[in-house]
This record gives structure tokens, sequence and C-alpha cells, in this order.
């Protein structure tokens, strides 16, 4: 395909700014909504603008995307608060700003069987120890350096310090290291890595092809986690362009 009528991507990282605790080791955000907070949300709002998206795709689930758009009609209208989330504050924001009329849910992420991530841990924890404490140590220091950071950067700084390569990288290498947890026989860990967190990802990325037009410009707003595994999906993939998170939020 003519890469001038290629669909443009741009992946933004995200910390989980309100809170949901959905993570194994989960980092405890700093209240969005203060005013210190806003006016630096409006600045990371005013920046993603200039990637000029035609589409906002956020990590909610794609069969919920009629509730959500109602949530965003409701406060295009005035009629709906934003929560403390980043799909609220980033996305919605960035969207109404540039007079989107919808926006995309594109997550998948249900129980598809097999094990669950809790139960990798148990079994290092009982069968691997040091790989288990590999783990463990590595998630709670990236959880303990984030929540150093919320107290000295602004959330630009911090979006630009998690879209880093190393940071991207850091976070991968993560799941690399729980496909090691099993004894050959039993690959408990890469049972868990294909059953769902591949899955779950290849779901995403093929959502975004299918909301994807040539010539659109797609703003993708996903936890940081995601941005390896949906990165190498879109550019194998060879139909679309890749914009640096960089360009548009880094230092002027």
């Amino acid at each position: 395909m003519d890469s001038a009528n290629k669909c443009t991507i741009l992946l933004l990282g995200t910390y989980h700014m309100g809170n949901p605790g959905l993570d194994m080791h989960n980092v405890k955000s700093d209240d969005v909504l203060a005013l210190k907070r806003q006016k630096e949300i409006y600045e990371v709002v005013d920046r993603l603008k200039r990637f000029n998206p035609t589409k906002i795709a956020i990590e909610a689930l794609a069969d919920e995307h009629e509730a959500y758009n109602n949530q965003y009609l409701s406060y295009l209208s005035g009629e709906f608060t934003l929560g403390a989330n980043e799909i609220h504050q980033l996305g919605f924001r960035t969207a109404a700003d540039l007079g989107h009329d919808r926006i995309y849910p594109i997550d998948w992420n249900e129980w598809y069987g097999g094990v669950a991530l809790g139960h990798v841990y148990e079994y290092a924890q009982s069968n691997m120890p040091e790989l288990y404490q590999r783990l463990n140590s590595n998630n709670q220091e990236k959880a303990e350096a984030l929540q150093k950071s919320m107290k000295e950067k602004t959330v630009r700084e911090l979006l630009m310090t998690g879209n880093t390569p190393s940071a991207i990288q850091g976070d991968h290498e993560t799941y690399m290291t729980v496909a090691r947890v099993g004894d050959g026989k039993n690959n408990i860990g890469i049972d868990w890595l294909c059953n769902y967190w591949y899955r779950r990802n290849l779901i995403i990325y093929s959502n975004i092809s299918r909301i994807s037009s040539h010539q659109d410009r797609i703003l993708v707003i996903y936890g940081s986690g995601h941005i390896h595994l949906l990165t190498q999906f879109i550019k194998e993939s060879g139909l679309f362009l890749l914009e640096s998170v960089e360009k548009y939020l880094g230092d002027r």
C-alpha cells in the first residue's frame, strides 16, 4: 500500500489515573481532578490535538461502545461529569476539543479458560522462588519509581517517561520473565501469555484495523504495558504508519 494512503497511528501509553486496581502491582495515582493536575492535563490534550486525530481509540470494551458513546454525547451536551481516568481526561477531552461525534472503545478482556496470572505467580513462588523474587521485585521497583515520579513530574513528563523505548522494553521484559514460569511439561506462564495476554493484544490490534480507513489518523490511548506488543503488531501488519509520542509531548 502506498504510504500516502496509509492510516497513521499514535500509540500513547498511560498509567491508570483512576486507580482501578486491576494490575498485579498497582500505583496509587494522585488526584488528577485537582487544579494543578487539571492544568497539566489541558497541556497534554493541547499537544495531542496537534496530531490531528480523526479517531480516538480508548481502553474500554469494544462490546460496550454504545454505553461509552452515550457517556461521550452526554459530556458534549454538558450532562456528564468526567471521572478521574485517562479515558475521560485524555480521550473524551481531546475528542470533544476536535469536534468528534464519537469515540472508539477497542478493548477485549474476557476469561477464555486456562490459568490466571495469580496462579502463575503462586506456582513461581512455590516452585521457582528465585524467579518469583525477580518478578515481584521488578514490578515493585517499577511501581515505587512511578509513585515517586508523581511527586516530582507533570502529567506530560510522566507520560513521556512511560513512553520511552527503555520503559516500554522494561514493561515487556516482565512478560518474558512470566514465560519462564513452568517446568517444560507444565508451561504455566506461557499458557497465560498465549491464552490471555497475546490474545488480548492481538484482538486490540485487530479492532484498531477494523476502525481504520485510508488516511485516518488514530490516537490510541492505552495502558503502557500494552504498547510493546501493539507497536510490534502494527509495524508487522504493513498497514499503518506510526508516529512517536515524543514528537507531540517531548520538550520543545
